[in-house]
């Protein structure tokens, strides 16, 4: 028995051909409600139950800075033609380093050569010439192993001025300077034998250290003792310690300079002193034996 009211396929055939019409529409119209409801309502249902991310209309675009990503390049070298810079470069390109050094054209550069390192042309008195060896490849470090002899320390100020500015201007990530036992603090750790000598000479490289200091560039001095030039010892280091003297050899020190230039993490902004405990006795220093 059908219930009342039970809307059959009978009952809709057994009314009039235009009510059968209307209640046709009527029905069709009500079960597309029906089902566009459905559709809304079991659409966040399903964006929930999906683990999936939507999909991205266009890739999303990465914003890179270049003053985080880490500078190609080499190693930029002043004073590098002769002693402890000298030393330096053998020691680099030991290590695999491409290695640019400027050097005066009265400089002996042979040794250079026979290394195959970049050679630039240059005065460091020049402010021009130092600003053209920047631009001769790009530099990740630069080291600065400049230093006057016969009384003369004009390039210890001047030239490491020079090389301070051009570093700055082309936004070179780091300067290495190599500077001397004997500036600020470390005047006290000079035995009291040697402090009456090369006061000027101490002058200058202070004046070289704190232009650095000011700069605002990265930077790492190394501050070294009285230099010799015998066979390596491969005992000294290089600390924090300001209260320590002694002997070295350039040899060491140019590995000392050159671990510096590898060693980015911890020695960014520090004055670093290096010694040798083999050759801190009085006759250690003056005898090196």
């Amino acid at each position: 028995m059908i219930p009342t009211g039970a809307i059959t396929y009978t009952n809709l055939r057994a009314t009039s051909p235009c009510k059968d019409a209307v209640m046709v529409s009527a029905i069709r119209s009500f079960l597309i409600l029906l089902a566009a409801l459905g559709l809304v309502a079991a659409g966040p249902a399903r964006a929930q139950e999906s683990t999936e991310p939507p999909v991205p209309r266009a890739a999303p675009r990465g914003i890179v800075s270049q003053e985080v990503l880490p500078r190609a390049g080499g190693v930029l070298v002043f004073g590098g033609t002769r002693g402890v810079g000298l030393e330096a470069v053998k020691e680099l390109v030991k290590r695999g380093e491409k290695v640019t050094v400027m050097a005066r054209g009265a400089s002996d550069t042979a040794a250079l050569k026979a290394l195959n390192v970049n050679l630039v042309p240059g005065d460091a008195l020049v402010s021009d010439d130092v600003v053209k060896a920047f631009a001769a490849a790009p530099y990740r470090v630069v080291v600065s192993a400049l230093g006057g002899k016969d009384d003369n320390f004009k390039v210890d100020v001047d030239g490491n001025r020079n090389v301070v500015d051009a570093a700055k201007s082309a936004k070179i990530p780091r300067v290495i300077m190599v500077s001397a036992i004997g500036v600020g603090p470390t005047s006290l750790a000079l035995p009291w034998y040697l402090r009456p000598f090369m006061k000027e000479f101490f002058a200058a490289k202070a004046t070289a250290e704190d232009y650095l200091h000011k700069s605002g560039v990265t930077f790492t001095i190394v501050r070294l003792g009285r230099l010799v030039d015998k066979p390596a010892s491969e005992k000294a280091a290089l600390g924090d310690d300001p209260m320590v003297f002694s002997a070295l050899t350039r040899v060491d020190a140019g590995r000392l300079v050159a671990d510096v230039v590898k060693n980015e993490a911890t020695a960014n902004n520090k004055v670093l002193t290096a010694f040798d405990p083999a050759r801190a006795t009085f006759m250690g220093i003056f005898f090196y034996i």
